[in-house]
Parts: structure tokens; C-alpha cells; sequence
């Protein structure tokens, strides 16, 4: 059970966003419609993922429900996409290449060990399954695309803490916690969650911190009452804390621009 201060500080951060949904909610119907506009898709982005696990862990880990993976024949490979977020009319697809494909995307976290595996069909319970849909044809505009012009701006925090204050605050509203994707930008290590401040996809933000070295486990542990132990984790059972998924990118995100 969560402590007062634990609660108090979570709510600061989720009260900081939420004033920006409620200004955003209180425009009347008519300038939000104009503000919105009619949407374009203008072409999809595909990061490329280190790992079938970082797949795993983004499409499965603390969701209510595991996200859809698309396969496609690309070359002699198999490309696995999952999508996750759009910003200016671009869909953000994460992937990863494998030699053969599967119907499910089993994922398990126990101890200290993730699990995995791509599965014929859904038998064991003990696992979450992300189904995996066999794309034939693509749109066109869904074609891989690079070169956008709009770009997510980028906001530096402190610490690892105060970048987990941002990504746990929608487990207030009983939503899950935002994932943190993790790369190489120049010759340091970046972490960091997408953050939309109100209602339209303009006003999105990517909070991030700098590490001192490549991150080893798959989470981030968190707790208000210990900001000093906010570390990375391989568990996601110890009392007392929060934990967040880290997703490892194989190269600096295109759609983030550092200044």
C-alpha cells in the first residue's frame, strides 16, 4: 500500500499534466475542431528494437492488454511492428527482424529472468500473448519513410527519480506506466518517455535523462520514499516499489531532436 509522502509526490506531477488536459478540454467545440484540423497521415517512422525481448517487453509488460504485432516479408527477414504512437500524422512503429515468423509473441517476466518466444498458438497461462497479424500489403503511406521535418522537442530532468515521477503518473488513473526508451545519443546513454501535455499531438514533449552507462536490465524500480534507490531492476516484485519498462532502441530516435 502506497505511503502519504509516496502518493503526495505522484500526484504533484500528475496534477502539473492534467491542468494542461483540462485547459486543452475547455476550449469550446468549435476552436478545438478548428485547432485539430483534419488529420493526414503523412508516412510511418519504423524504429528499429535490439531485441525480440524489447519487443516483448513493450508490447506485453504491466498492459491490460498485449499490443497487435504486424509481420511483413521484408528481403529474406520477417519484420515484427508494433505501434505504439502518432505525432504529426506519423504512425511510430518499433520493430525488429527475424528469420522465421509465429502466430503469438509469448512474454513472461519471473524472478530476475524474462522469457521470450515466438508461438504457433496461446496453451500455456503462465504467459501474456501479443497476437501477430500477417500483413500482406501495406498503404503505400505506410511505407518506411525518414527525413520527417516535425520532430518531438526534448525536455533533460535531473535524475533517473525525477524521470520516473513523469513515466509512473498515469498509474494514477489506473492506466499503465510510460514506457522509457533507452539509446546511444553521441557517447552518452539517453532515457526516456513521450509525454502529450493536452489533448493534441503538437503539444507532446520527450522527458529524458542522461545515464552514466548502458542500462543492463529490462525495468527501472522506483519509490517516493526512497528517491536515492531509483535503479534499473531484472525483478518487478520487490515490495514497496514501481516499476517502469525500459525498451533499448538500436539507434539514437529519429523523431527526437536534441538542442
Amino acid at each position: 500500500m502506497e505511503g502519504p509522502d509516496r502518493k503526495t509526490e505522484r500526484c504533484g506531477i500528475a496534477n502539473i499534466i492534467k491542468e494542461q488536459e483540462l485547459r486543452a478540454q475547455s476550449l469550446s467545440s468549435r476552436a478545438r475542431s478548428e485547432a485539430a484540423g483534419p488529420k493526414r497521415i503523412v508516412g510511418a517512422c519504423f524504429v528499429e528494437l535490439v531485441s525480440l525481448t524489447d519487443l516483448a517487453r513493450l508490447s506485453c509488460a504491466f498492459e491490460r492488454a498485449p499490443f497487435p504485432i504486424f509481420m511483413s516479408k521484408e528481403g529474406s527477414k520477417y519484420r515484427l511492428a508494433v505501434q505504439t504512437d502518432l505525432f504529426m500524422g506519423i504512425p511510430i512503429f518499433y520493430h525488429i527482424e527475424v528469420e522465421k515468423g509465429g502466430e503469438f509473441l509469448a512474454y513472461k517476466s519471473s524472478g530476475e529472468t524474462e522469457e521470450a518466444h515466438l508461438v504457433e498458438a496461446a496453451l500455456n497461462p503462465s504467459y501474456m500473448y501479443a497476437p501477430i497479424v500477417h500483413v500482406l500489403k501495406l498503404p503505400r503511406v505506410l511505407e518506411r519513410r525518414s527525413g520527417f521535418k516535425a520532430r518531438f522537442l526534448a525536455a533533460q530532468v535531473s535524475d533517473l527519480a525525477n524521470l520516473m515521477k513523469i513515466a509512473s503518473y498515469k498509474m494514477l488513473y489506473e492506466e499503465p506506466p510510460l514506457p522509457l526508451y533507452t539509446f546511444k545519443n553521441g557517447t552518452s546513454w539517453i532515457s526516456g518517455c513521450f509525454v502529450r501535455l493536452d489533448d493534441f499531438e503538437e503539444a507532446s514533449l520527450f522527458f529524458y535523462a542522461r545515464l552514466d552507462k548502458e542500462p543492463t536490465a529490462g525495468f527501472v524500480r522506483y519509490s517516493a520514499s526512497r528517491l536515492s534507490d531509483t535503479d534499473f531492476s531484472k525483478r518487478i516484485d520487490e515490495h514497496g516499489s514501481i516499476y517502469v519498462k525500459v525498451v533499448k532502441l538500436k539507434e539514437k530516435h529519429p523523431l527526437v531532436e536534441f538542442k
